[in-house]
């Protein structure tokens, strides 16, 4: 269980201004998505008074709390591992799930949205680049199957891009597994179809320690958290 950080609209606002202008300045138009494992439902919900999000969370029992009763899908992105049997009351609440990682979750997907006669869902891809056993995702070699099947299998899944998580390590060790996974995009999308190529863009990648050298390699997404609620300096 994450520790619960009391927000401070104030400092949360001068902490995200600062970071986007950050990014900015280094040409990079990432959007923050801001992590919400910190969060009780009630900060949550300022936030979106406030007009922040899509807001990201990664365990499907919060998102289910912090959300409420009518949830709307663009407040919400899904960023941690999905099981199966939260499909139900996950979905319905999202518009971007950053942690697809095994076709067992997909197929169930896609299968429950066909049930539901709704519209696509758009989603990345979990690639784990630098291999750590604790941590989820497809391979690379994976992926590079996976990606294009999936595409065609399962059309109520619209693949957008690719999500991962680097190493806890010096950030600019994280070059190399950020630069992979741009690299892994690029040659994915330049083998869809045209129409699957144009929106397979994103990838969401960098965290609070490492959202620098995220950006520089191409970030579209990055998930910040206790960055965005702690007073800096």
């Amino acid at each position: 269980m994450a520790t619960r950080l009391p927000l401070d609209l104030d400092v949360f606002e001068e902490n995200y201004r600062r970071l986007r202008d950050e990014l900015s300045s280094a040409g990079s138009s990432a959007k923050i998505v801001a992590v919400t494992k910190y969060l009780e439902p009630s900060d949550c919900a300022r936030l979106r008074a406030a007009g922040y999000g899509p807001l990201g969370e990664n365990r499907s029992d919060d998102l289910i709390r912090k959300s409420g009763d009518e949830p709307v899908r663009e407040n919400w992105h899904f960023i941690g591992h999905l099981q199966r049997n939260k499909i139900p009351k996950v979905l319905p609440r999202i518009s971007l799930l950053h942690s697809l990682d095994n076709e067992p979750l997909a197929a169930a997907m896609n299968r429950w949205l066909e049930s539901q006669d709704s519209a696509p869902l758009d989603c990345l891809v979990q690639v784990n680049v630098a291999g750590e056993v604790s941590k989820g995702g497809l391979t690379v070699d994976a992926a590079e199957q996976c990606v294009p099947d999936w595409s065609t299998r399962y059309p109520l899944l619209r693949l957008c891009g690719l999500m991962t998580m680097a190493p806890h390590v010096a950030p600019a060790e994280c070059r190399q597994v950020f630069g992979a996974l741009r690299e892994l995009r690029d040659n994915l999308s330049a083998a869809l179809p045209a129409e699957m190529r144009a929106r397979f863009t994103e990838l969401s990648m960098g965290m609070s320690n490492d959202y620098r050298i995220a950006a520089e390699e191409g970030a579209t997404l990055i998930r910040l958290g206790r960055i965005l609620y702690e007073r800096s300096g």
